[in-house]
């Protein structure tokens, strides 16, 4: 019987290129038969990975190989590939790698990371070929964080626009906060990276995560650029692990009252059942923070290679989480 599934593709600037291979390979026909896909839900950068995949699948005429294009193109646009863009794409990453920061406030020097982004969405997303079709798996989800509450903001259904998709990679000093109905909006980074929660109230078996940020360290970090790419990685981790926590306690309360008939938990506005949790890690610790702005089209084409080779491993026991020799936070109580 064919699993149904859900994925959710973290954020991480140019590294969110290694979830764009992966849901390459996962839309491949060598593999696309293997699962139904239900939901897909993204943040930062692993926000325009989903968008792009969603937006193929359920565009009138569309389907997996329509969703391949779309992803392919937009990260072929995104590529330093000619004499400009290789200049700014140099500079970028020089002053990113000073031993002092250059953050300037783009309210005081605005920044044109906005307009890009929202031109080359509307080239590849073409959000106008799907405005008004009715609602059809997958579902899809974004996230954001509202900078004056501070809470995690999902944005899905007919609310998906640009300026979603925008807010959620609005990293501070190369975004302004993005007015969406009473938000402002900066990256999902800090409260949402990605949205879990709301994927397992769909009728899914399985829920596929890519993880983008290292979760551990081989080193304390030192100089000013490595201290503030710990300090985002530990953010964006901190939150999946608070999800993905979520989605492992409704199991056990499921396993807990095996005695319901059907197998579901009422608890809230969800009806959930048991969910499968499999991630798949980039393993990206040995580039620095720089390389999360790094457009150069051969690190591109390499990260997108590796999450094509990797998401194979979605289909191996070796993605299942927890993994049994996870340390938990039990036994880190002291």
């Amino acid at each position: 019987m064919v699993s149904k599934i859900a994925i959710a593709c973290q954020g991480g600037g140019s590294h969110a290129a290694f979830a764009a291979g992966v849901l390459l390979r996962l839309l491949s026909p060598e593999l696309r038969a293997g699962y139904e896909l239900k939901g897909i839900s993204g943040t930062s950068g692993g926000a325009m990975c989903a968008a792009l995949a969603w937006a193929g699948l359920i565009c009138e005429g569309g389907g997996p190989d329509e969703a391949m294009r779309r992803l392919s193109g937009f990260w072929e646009t995104l590529k330093a590939d000619d004499l400009p863009s290789y200049l700014t794409n140099a500079l970028s990453l020089a002053a990113a790698r000073l031993p002092v920061t250059m953050e300037i406030s783009p309210y005081f020097v605005p920044a044109p990371a906005a307009s890009i982004m929202r031109g080359w969405l509307e080239d590849h997303l073409r959000l106008d070929e799907i405005k008004g079709r009715p609602a059809a798996p997958p579902q899809l989800l974004i996230g954001a964080t509202d900078v004056l509450s501070g809470q995690r903001v999902v944005i899905g259904g007919d609310k998906i626009t640009y300026d979603a998709l925008i807010a959620s990679a609005a990293v501070p000093f190369l975004y302004e906060a993005v007015p969406f109905e009473n938000f402002m909006l900066w990256d999902g980074l800090f409260s949402v990276n990605p949205p879990v929660r709301e994927l397992i109230r769909e009728e899914i078996d399985e829920l596929w995560i890519i993880q983008i940020n290292p979760q551990a360290s081989l080193s304390v970090p030192v100089t000013t650029a490595e201290i503030i790419d710990r300090r985002n990685e530990l953010s964006g981790n901190i939150a999946l692990a608070q999800e993905l926590h979520f989605v492992h306690t409704i199991n056990e309360l499921l396993a807990a009252q095996a005695k319901l008939g059907d197998g579901t938990l009422p608890l809230g506005d969800g009806n959930y059942r048991k969910v499968t949790i499999r991630l798949v890690e980039a393993g990206l610790d040995k580039y620095d923070y720089a390389s999360k702005l790094d457009r150069d089209p051969s690190f591109i084409d390499h990260l997108m290679k590796l999450g094509w080779d990797r998401a194979s491993g979605f289909f191996d026991d070796a993605s299942l989480w927890p993994r049994p020799e996870a340390i938990t936070a039990k036994e880190l109580r002291v």
